[in-house]
């Protein structure tokens, strides 16, 4: 039975939460903040007995929860997530009291629960041992706002921490050497996930114009064990790919479900088709002829980019061992999963295209040099870019520091003809655009207060049925969010 300082807990949150929304504010972190001043052990009360599913990381997180929300919704499950992306401990528990009605109306029509949240990476440690997930998912580790976060050695013990604290079968990137040390001490309950070597090998041999290969960036260049540099047979982008060390043979684990894919397509384009694959206890070795329980379904990728590879196969990956996990292999099943992936749509900032009249914008959202670096790909690729409109501001949510932008090679990618330059930083963007080669002539800079009226322009400057490329970092994201609102009638990001 809940007790008397659960409900005033939960009561406070409510009026709290009203208060907000009537003020037109989102109320996605102060209710659960208080809620959790009043009862400190409420998310923990919130969360138990429920079956949850985690994901943390540094990016991806949430369009990955996202993705895993969708497929289990299509697979007849009643979810429950952190829809804003407010993944701090006050957004997870904001979350999970405004999802007991829902709780509580689908256990009374006899529907399946499950909770998705996406947690902080930094934070995880401390969430982790309060929502006790069944299953939790980690999707990679890069380099990203140091003055808050450290360094990755010290996310990624974080991470562990929360790991330790709970049982949850984890669910590991095979192709981040980072992530996929933390199975060590955990192997019986850790399952890979990540892209077939083969693919990346021949995609790299055969269209090395298109694989997107470059030098292992510095955020996991060498062996965390004896500090030899990295060599690779294959790679996809950052420091994601088939390692070695061949000085202590530390190397990258075969991953039970994987991708398989083909570059000499544009995985920028719509309709873009992978394969998804369950290899079983041989991994994607089982890829070869000779082996006859590789599980193979191909569908068409629901939200463009290579990076969302690694994002569907997790969000399948992570339904898929839910399923396990509960017994409830039928519904959850690899070709339920995966067929249901089709349906996924995209979230607001992560590839979202939004229709303006005649006229589309897509946003993505950068937040750290890999994050930039695959959405300039992602841009210079894209058949219908006509315009990029970059945004950069150094709040406390971005990361005081913005020099991050110098690491990104922007050098080597086609910038589309129209080029618009925002943001708190706007003159650091801008200088980093021109010195990568852009015609100065070709770019129109206005700072953050102008930021609404440079975006009507932009969109009156695009032609018919091209699509204007939108990249901010967080907080500039979420004012660009509240300009569409109120200017072209968007619904507000916690809806």
């Amino acid at each position: 039975m809940a007790s008397i300082r659960f409900h005033i807990a939960v009561f406070s949150a409510k009026c709290t939460h009203l208060a907000l929304r009537l003020m037109g504010r989102g109320a996605t972190t102060l209710p659960g903040k208080i809620a959790a001043k009043i009862d400190p052990k409420i998310l923990q009360k919130l969360c138990k007995g429920r079956d949850c599913v985690t994901i943390t990381g540094t990016n991806g997180k949430t369009t990955t929860t996202h993705m895993i929300t969708d497929i289990f919704r299509n697979c007849g499950y009643t979810v429950v997530t952190n829809v804003s992306g407010a993944n701090l401990l006050s957004g997870v528990t904001t979350s999970m009291i405004f999802g007991m009605k829902d709780m509580k109306k689908a256990e009374k029509e006899g529907k399946k629960i499950i909770c998705v949240l996406e947690t902080d990476e930094a934070a995880y440690g401390k969430i982790a041992c309060q929502i006790m997930p069944k299953v939790s998912v980690v999707t990679n580790l890069f380099r990203d706002q140091l003055d808050r976060f450290g360094e990755l050695a010290h996310t990624r013990e974080l991470i562990a921490k929360g790991l330790d604290s709970c049982e949850a079968r984890i669910l590991l990137n095979s192709d981040d050497s980072l992530v996929s040390e933390l199975y060590h001490g955990r192997e019986g309950r850790t399952v890979f996930y990540g892209l077939s070597e083969e693919s990346m090998h021949y995609n790299n041999v055969t269209y090395p114009d298109r694989s997107g290969v470059l030098p292992a960036s510095s955020d996991a260049e060498y062996c965390t064990g004896c500090k030899t540099k990295y060599t690779y047979t294959a790679r996809s982008f950052g420091h994601l790919g088939a390692f070695c060390c061949n000085k202590c043979g530390k190397k990258r684990q075969s991953p039970r479900l994987f991708v398989k894919y083909d570059l000499s397509k544009n995985p920028s384009d719509e309709g873009y088709e992978i394969s998804l694959c369950d290899g079983g206890a041989n991994g994607d070795r089982a890829s070869s002829e000779e082996n006859t329980g590789l599980i193979e379904k191909r569908v068409k990728l629901p939200i463009p980019g290579m990076h969302n590879f690694y994002n569907s196969i997790a969000a399948v990956s992570a339904c898929v061992c839910m399923g396990e996990k509960i017994g409830d292999t039928e519904s959850l099943s690899f070709d339920n999963c995966a067929a249901a992936l089709e349906h996924v749509e995209a979230a607001f900032g992560r590839m979202e295209k939004i229709s303006i009249g005649d006229k589309k914008i897509c946003v993505l959202l950068v937040k750290n040099p890999v994050g930039l670096d695959r959405a300039l790909s992602f841009v210079a690729g894209a058949s219908d870019a006509e315009g990029i409109y970059m945004l950069l501001n150094s709040n406390i949510a971005d990361g005081k520091d913005v020099s991050w932008i110098w690491d990104v090679d922007f050098e080597s990618k086609e910038f589309p003809e129209k080029v618009y330059v925002s943001g708190d930083r706007y003159g650091d963007m801008m200088l980093r655009i021109v010195y990568s080669g852009v015609d100065k002539s070709h770019i129109i800079a206005k700072p953050m207060e102008e930021c609404a009226d440079l975006l009507d322009q932009a969109i009156s400057d695009s032609t018919p049925g091209k699509c204007l490329y939108i990249l901010p970092n967080y907080t500039s994201m979420l004012a660009l969010r509240s300009i569409l609102v109120k200017r072209y009638h968007l619904k507000d990001f916690w809806k």
